[in-house]
Order: structure tokens, then C-alpha cells, then sequence
């Protein structure tokens, strides 16, 4: 199923007011990630949701991995791989088609520079490997008719994930506390359907009213 197939039937789901739910099991769509991998290897929930949040052993390597034994195993639903775009090891537009190539459907920007604060995250920017890198690789993404799922940790995030041509903002908070995660997630969803209208977007399992969809880690 390609980009414009996914998108119409996504769209006839909420005009019928049908939400859209996606995880590693579907089942509108199955994500793939480096997350499959520390399922299986870091029991402890609170280390594994750290742990997530870095590139570590290769991210980009093990989603690839994930969906060599994803796609197809789950018949017609679409695949989506969680792409580390500030990885300077990877030639970006390669690496996007070997997943497409492998029968990905969409690609999202994680793990992302945009829960990272501080000292550090100027000197991520400073150094070219900020969120800009994401909004590069969704761009580039979207340019290879790969259905865009973009992570966006801020009203500013979300407007310029919208201009990049992302399908799908999903308003992720970051770490805030739940009363002030759903004030931000639904800042989030304002400018993103304000920068573009028919953008759908997505909220991290309990997020506000009024979105279109819900991604399960």
C-alpha cells in the first residue's frame, strides 16, 4: 500500500470518526524500531525508556534489521521504521530507500534530539546535529513518496515538520507532567493544523481530545 493509499484510507477512518491506532502489533499500522530490540533485552521499563531516547548500538541498524522481519508478516497493514536522523554515519537518502526498498511504508524521527535540553542540545544544534537534521531527513522523505510521520516536541517543531511536508505530526510533550503534557500536546496540534490543514495529527497513547490518531510505543 503506497503513500496516497494509506493517507485516503486514514482520512475516510476520521470522517467516519474512527481514530487510528498504530504500535508494534497495528493495526492501522505496526511500527518497527531499535524499541523492538530492547523489549526483548531491558526488562526494566524505566532503563529501557531512557535507553530508548539514544541512538544506542546503532539505531538506524536495528530498525532496519526489525523491518527485514516486519514487513510482510503482517499482511497489508503498513510498516512504519523509526529513523535516527542525526546519525552521521549514514548517508540519509540511501539508508530512506533501503527501507522503502524493503517495502516500508513511512518513516518517523526517533530517537530525536527534541527531548534533549541545555548546554547539550545547543551544542548538538551548534555542531549541525539538531532537530533540524529531522526535519531534513522527513523532507527528503516525503520527496521519496514515503508516508511522514513526524515527531514534534513543540508548536515550532510541529510548523516546521508541516512546511517539510509531513503527513502525520505526532504531538509528543516530552517529559512533562500529564496536566501540562496535554496543554502542550494540544499547542502542538493547533500549529501544525494551522501551518497545514489537512495534516493529521497523532498523540503518544493518552493524549488531548481531538486527535486524529494514537501511536502506542
Amino acid at each position: 500500500m503506497n503513500r496516497g493509499k494509506i493517507l485516503e484510507a486514514w482520512r475516510k477512518m476520521r470522517a467516519a470518526g474512527s481514530p487510528i491506532h498504530g504500535g508494534p502489533e497495528g493495526p492501522d499500522f505496526v511500527t518497527v524500531s531499535h524499541l523492538d530490540v530492547l523489549k526483548r533485552h531491558v526488562p526494566d521499563v524505566k532503563i529501557r525508556a531512557a535507553v530508548s531516547l539514544l541512538p544506542w548500538q546503532d539505531s538506524n541498524a536495528l530498525s532496519l534489521a526489525q523491518a527485514r522481519e516486519g514487513v510482510g508478516r503482517f499482511g497489508a497493514i503498513p510498516v512504519l521504521a523509526d529513523v535516527c536522523a542525526t546519525d552521521p554515519l549514514r548517508m540519509m537518502d540511501k539508508f530512506l530507500q533501503q527501507l522503502q526498498d524493503l517495502g516500508v511504508a513511512a518513516v518517523r524521527n526517533y530517537p530525536s534530539v527534541g527531548l534533549i535540553d541545555g548546554s547539550f542540545r545547543k551544542t548538538l544544534e551548534d555542531t549541525g546535529l539538531g532537530y533540524g537534521k529531522e526535519v531534513a531527513m522527513i523532507g527528503l522523505a516525503a520527496k521519496l513518496d514515503l508516508l511522514t510521520v513526524a515527531a514534534a516536541f513543540s508548536p515550532e517543531d510541529a510548523q516546521k515538520m508541516a512546511d517539510a511536508g509531513a503527513d502525520v505530526i505526532v504531538a509528543q510533550p516530552g517529559l512533562a507532567a500529564r496536566k501540562e503534557g496535554l496543554k502542550v500536546a494540544a499547542e502542538i496540534a493547533a500549529a501544525a493544523r494551522a501551518a497545514r490543514k489537512n495534516v493529521l495529527v497523532f498523540g503518544l497513547d493518552g493524549g488531548p481530545d481531538g486527535l486524529d490518531g494514537i501511536q502506542s510505543e
